[in-house]
């Protein structure tokens, strides 16, 4: 029986990372086996592969390296294809990136050469052919047609928005024998609900494309939704049809991106990305030029693979039947019989995972370790790294060692006697990894059980150490007598704190401050005619939202109608509440951790200890005081001093006019958040051992303490001038203190608002805004009655909120970037 050996690679394209993009096999086929693949045989072995599209691909060029062509066969699970674009970049990335074969500038498909070529170390670009035609029907003129109306109306969308956007589409065709319904859809959301269930018989709907050439040609829909930002044009899709969705369609893109551009008459740089709603996320780029008249003129695909599998297919000529083995030298009897001369030597090697003698041995690139080619492969799928080390490791840095072995049989099913086998086979590979991990991490537990038997030890020496110090110093001190000075000054038996305080001109300028604003809290301003009232506030609901390019945001803050948002990505960005769009982009470099908006100025805290002012986009002053992170930024409310505090138990205060640091101040605990009282004359900061600590501006020393019980996570003080409210880590509740109260009297109340992060008072001293895990609330406090109530809870998370102009809005933001606005 006569049979034939294809060496093939699968790739995943439009990705650089592995099982995700869309899967490509690519079978090679070199010039003496050329007339052997039969069209019947490449449609065979696409249904094998059973993947979107197979390319087959000519090697005559890898022969001749004068050539700088190949010919490419492109097939689906049904038919030959003219054209597709992730098969042409998948092969342009093999050729050029894997293979090398720099030589190769075009590949030859049904619809016409493609000129390649290689864009930085991994991406590839194809110059596309095309001869754009729109159709003149669509599905909503056909359906008009009684001959065709149920084979239409049975293949539509169930969704009804979805069902009319797809009588609406318009019909175009890239090329001859390849043409698209481009589906436009208003919303991410409405797009998730796309489904592959009903399939169109496009084939039993002749007149839905052009007659003449157009007549004959593959059909698929495209579903799309586009935003426009400058000369770029992000772009999310799904291909569904033939019964199953594609992960990724270059084809499809390049056939959408010619239609918008024709409709907007210039050419664009398109970003498309596809496949999230199926978890293999692809991202394709098509850039397009276009004439004067709006015709296109070129087409760009672009994008990048990654190889996952290598082997060969045996195709039996006299059966036309498919066999996959994992190495392409099976078979081959030279290769065979040379390979026995070495097999006493490879019999001598055992496997790093299961210490046997491997079967099929491989050793790996790096660290010249030999394995056996099943176990270290799914040790790779599952860890992605060398056994022993934390070197990363790929399939492609194993090197097969040639060794005479049994070709072992494919098992049809789980009932057969080799199926079995193969079970147990793998069962007992399991076992063999389960075995080598315990290992492994039974080694790692003895040797961090050592260290931490050493630190122990260690740490219980220091103690003792210090406790006799400290004995001995309590003793030395008892003895010592301190005569008064000759000033008549006494001495106090209080330990003076090594704090510094405020330079005479801004002791001045808090003094002013504060009796200016006393005066007119002492006036008892009544409530601007245009603040929210009550009502209002009840009536709000979530108007807006946009996605940050900020991840893992950390802090916010609001200016007039702009917002400031920081995240842990080193990333900064302004917000506009009223256009619901981002302003601008700053990148801070650091993790920011703490944010403030005064005047003109942006002031960001970072994880790393820096406080950095940013005046109009730039950065105009860079502190690094703190020795850890910067947990909390306020701006005293004369808006000339900065405070801040951070994890190394300190606050600083910074002059804004001189951009210069003016005093520091020390506490006994790391210090988590801090705000200025409405006057300005006392600072209050919260402290990780569950403390507020209320300090006097002017010099630094610690007046009062209250106690919270818990991490302070957040606090901001009433404009009454009295009240504060606080909030700890893992509490369900929001706690407001008197200041002219000391002990466990000082709580005078506990609000019950769930899980905190953020707290806003607005500047009438009414509404307290909180926004956690659980939502957003506002706490409202009624003079008159002397009681609080809840005018809103919402279910909008997040990890920082902000009252708007006139207490109009609530503007929050969640860990994952995306700012919402609230209002009536």
């Amino acid at each position: 029986m006569a049979s034939l050996n294809l060496d093939f690679v699968t790739l995943d394209v439009f990705t650089s990372t592995r099982y995700e993009g869309n899967p490509l096999a690519v079978v090679f086929i070199p010039p003496s086996q050329r007339s052997l693949v039969t069209q019947e045989t490449k449609q065979r072995i696409a249904r094998e592969f059973n993947l979107s599209e197979t390319v087959f691909l000519h090697t005559e060029s890898n022969a001749r390296p004068d050539s700088t062509t190949l010919e490419v066969n492109i097939f689906t699970i049904e038919e030959e294809l003219p054209f597709a674009g992730h098969p042409t970049i998948g092969t342009a990335y093999l050729v050029l990136h894997h293979l090398g074969w720099g030589h190769v500038n075009t590949l030859l498909t049904k619809a016409g050469p493609i000129p390649i070529n290689a864009e930085g170390s991994k991406n590839v670009k194809a110059e596309i052919p095309h001869a754009v035609h729109v159709h003149s029907s669509t599905l909503s003129i056909l359906l008009e047609n009684s001959k065709s109306s149920d084979v239409i109306t049975t293949g539509l969308s169930p969704h009804n928005q979805i069902r009319q956007a797809e009588l609406a589409g318009t019909v175009v065709s890239i090329v001859k024998g390849m043409t698209f319904i481009l589906v436009n859809l208003p919303s991410l959301e409405l797009l998730a609900k796309v489904t592959d269930s009903p399939r169109l018989h496009f084939d039993r709907i002749p007149a839905l494309l052009d007659r003449g050439e157009w007549e004959n040609s593959f059909v698929g829909r495209y579903y799309y939704v586009y935003t426009e930002e400058g000369s770029k044009t992000k772009v999310q899709t799904r291909m569904v049809e033939l019964g199953f969705e594609d992960p990724a369609t270059g084809s499809a893109g390049c056939t959408l991106s010619a239609y918008l551009t024709m409709r907007e008459k210039k050419g664009a740089r398109y970003e498309i990305t596809q496949g999230v709603e199926m978890g293999r996320r692809s991202e394709i780029v098509v850039e397009t030029s276009a004439t004067e008249e709006g015709k296109v003129k070129e087409i760009q695909l672009g994008g990048t693979a990654v190889v996952v599998m290598k082997g060969s297919v045996a195709v039996q000529q006299n059966e036309s039947m498919l066999t996959a083995k994992t190495d392409p030298h099976e078979g081959d009897l030279e290769t065979l019989i040379r390979a026995r001369g070495e097999q006493h030597q490879i019999s001598t090697m055992l496997c790093a995972l299961s210490g046997e003698v491997p079967e099929e041995p491989v050793v790996s690139r790096k660290t010249g370790t030999v394995f056996e080619k099943r176990l270290i492969l799914k040790y790779i799928q599952e860890n992605g790294k060398e056994p022993g080390t934390d070197e990363e490791l790929d399939p492609e840095d194993l090197l097969d060692v040639k060794t005479s072995r049994v070709v072992r049989p494919r098992p049809p099913n789980f009932t057969s006697l080799p199926s079995l086998l193969k079970a147990f086979q793998d069962e007992w590979d399991a076992l063999v990894l389960e075995a080598y991990n315990t290992r492994e991490q039974l080694s790692r537990t003895r040797e961090e059980l050592a260290t931490a038997l050493y630190q122990h030890d260690a740490a219980v020496r220091v103690i003792a150490r210090l406790t006799k110090e400290r004995d001995e110093a309590r003793d030395a001190l008892s003895k010592i007598t301190v005569a008064p000075s000759a000033g008549g000054a006494s001495n106090s038996d209080a330990m003076a704190v090594d704090n510094e305080g405020l330079p005479e001109g801004l002791v001045e300028h808090v003094n002013e401050v504060k009796e200016q604003l006393t005066q007119r809290r002492r006036e008892k301003r009544p409530v601007p005619e245009n603040w929210a009232t009550p009502d209002e506030v009840s009536a709000f609901q979530q108007t807006g939202h946009t996605d940050l390019s900020v991840s893992q945001a950390s802090s916010l803050d609001v200016e007039s109608e702009y917002a400031v948002i920081g995240g842990l990505d080193g990333k900064a960005e302004i917000y506009s509440i009223q256009g619901n769009t981002v302003e601008r982009s700053l990148d801070i470099g650091e993790p920011v951790t703490s944010t403030v908006w005064t005047g003109s100025k942006v002031i960001l805290g970072t994880s790393k200890g820096s406080v950095k002012v940013l005046d109009g986009g730039n950065e105009v002053a860079s502190f690094q005081v703190h020795a850890g992170a910067v947990t909390g930024l306020t701006v005293h409310p004369g808006g000339r001093i900065l405070a801040s505090v951070g994890v190394d138990k300190s606050f600083v205060f910074y002059d804004l006019e001189t951009l210069q640091q003016v005093s520091r101040g020390y506490t006994d605990a790391a210090l988590t958040c801090c705000a200025f009282h409405p006057d300005g004359h006392f600072l209050a900061a919260g402290t990780q051992g569950g403390d507020i600590n209320i300090f006097q501006t002017n010099d630094g020393v610690k007046v009062v303490n209250f106690h919270l019980g818990a991490p302070v996570q957040a606090l901001v003080f009433s404009e009454n001038g009295y009240w504060f409210a606080a909030t700890g880590k893992g509490q369900q509740t929001v706690t407001i203190f008197d200041l002219r109260k000391e002990g466990d009297a000082a709580k005078a109340k506990e609000l019950q608002t769930g899980d905190a992060q953020s707290l806003a008072w607005d500047r009438t001293g009414q509404y307290l805004a909180t926004v956690g895990s659980t939502g957003v609330t506002v706490q409202m406090y009624l003079k008159k009655a002397k009681a609080w109530s809840e005018p809103l809870r919402t279910s909008v998370p997040g990890t920082a909120i902000r009252w708007g102009t006139d207490a109009k809005s609530l503007v929050t933001v969640n860990k994952e970037g995306v700012v919402s606005v609230l209002k009536e």
